[in-house]
């Protein structure tokens, strides 16, 4: 793994030591190509109109500050538009007249594998130091807007902003420069704070930063521009994470996210018999919660807090006679559990019955040893070889295709 995307220990222990939970700064260039290019951008916008399919608040289109929620479709980007430019020609020829906003979350996904790859290389450092957050998420924000159309606000994450096109600047004010009586939301306009606050300039490949609890608000030039918002939401509680997972195991047990008990009894004080078979059916077999909260937490870990993962293209099919060793910025976990491993990589799992020679397997390749693929699937053989070959095999492809094992 090339570690173009890569910052060294000297500059986070240096960052984490002067700026992180600190102070905001802006980090000048760090890489010699761009994480992502302004046509990779317009790119993912356009595959993101999958989502106006179903009705979300993950993505938000204001055209001269008025939220388009009607026909979204119609003025949403498209693949045809090719460009941010052509894209705005378009509807500068329909009459659409007014400063243009895109505002999508969990934009990783629409990014891909390769943008993906290169955030993990850069965040990798400040993990080894900060750890894993509980939450993480990359959000898009496009457009030709001369400031953020939600105003001076705070955000629950640390955040570090890739400007990707356009010149940027954000006006940052510390949490007791400005009294609001929301936690969230500060003044509108703002004009009368400006003089109080850090401004901070930068253009494409540069990166900002700044911690939770700063004010701020961003600004441009006028001109068609676009950046990501990485958050790293380290204040986001794991149980409440958990919980949120949890919603959606109550949705597998009984269907869909309606209580299926319709209503209760008001006059006869009794307890409707569906209760009993929902705590029947959510109880399942003894351990099935632990094991689901455990593959949840290995799955932020081995997925860098992002719940929203892309997927790597194309399979890379299993090779007796080649070689594989560990992926440095894609480690993976595993964990024995009433018969059972839990293996984790790139925030997916796998469950195979437990094998004392599948663990010793999985050992060899996460201590950074280079080994050959019908060598690790030998240390199965021994007593239990009809037993284990099949889960051996299927943990060495699982590691392959989650990128977690390459070829070396």
């Amino acid at each position: 793994m090339s570690p173009e995307f890569c910052l060294d220990k000297t500059f986070w222990r240096a960052f984490t030591h002067t700026h992180w939970n600190r102070r905001p700064t802006v980090i000048r260039a760090p890489f010699p190509t761009p994480i992502v290019t302004p046509a990779e951008v317009f790119r993912a916008v356009v595959a993101a109109r999958r989502r106006l399919s179903e009705p979300t608040d993950d993505l938000e289109l204001l055209i001269g500050g008025r939220r388009i929620v009607m026909d979204r479709d119609r003025w949403f980007p498209r693949a045809q538009d090719v460009s941010m430019e052509r894209y705005q020609a378009r509807l500068k020829r329909a009459g659409i007249a007014g400063q243009l906003a895109i505002n999508v979350t969990d934009f990783q996904d629409e990014l891909g594998w390769t943008f993906y790859n290169r955030l993990r290389q850069f965040l990798g450092g400040l993990y080894e130091i900060a750890g894993v957050p509980p939450r993480a998420e990359v959000d898009l924000f496009l457009g030709d807007y001369r400031s953020t159309p939600m105003g001076v606000h705070r955000d629950e994450a640390d955040v570090f902003c890739l400007v990707v096109q356009g010149k940027k600047r954000f006006r940052l004010w510390p949490a007791e420069a400005i009294r609001s009586s929301s936690p969230r939301y500060g003044p509108a306009p703002y004009t009368n704070h400006v003089k109080r606050s850090l401004c901070l300039e930068g253009g494409p490949g540069d990166i900002f930063y700044w911690p939770s609890s700063y004010w701020h608000v961003g600004e441009s030039d006028g001109q068609a521009g676009s950046s990501l918002s990485v958050g790293l939401y380290y204040g986001y509680s794991l149980t409440r994470a958990m919980t949120e997972n949890l919603g959606e195991w109550s949705r597998e047990t009984w269907g869909d996210g309606r209580d299926p008990v319709a209503s209760l009894p008001f006059s006869k004080l009794q307890v409707p018999a569906e209760l009993a078979s929902i705590a029947q059916r959510a109880e399942g077999r003894p351990g099935r919660l632990t094991k689901r909260l455990m593959r949840f937490w290995m799955g932020r870990i081995t997925g860098y807090g992002f719940g929203r993962i892309p997927r790597a293209r194309g399979r890379a099919a299993l090779q007796m006679g080649r070689r594989v060793c560990a992926n440095p910025i894609s480690p993976f976990l595993y964990w024995k559990i009433n018969g059972d491993l839990v293996i984790s990589a790139n925030g997916r799992s796998i469950v195979v019955s437990y094998d004392r020679e599948i663990v010793r397997m999985l050992g060899r390749v996460s201590r950074g040893s280079v080994c050959e693929v019908a060598g690790l699937l030998k240390t199965t053989g021994r007593t239990s070889q009809r037993m284990s070959r099949k889960p051996a095999h299927k943990t060495l492809q699982f590691l392959l295709d989650e990128r977690a094992l390459e070829y070396a």
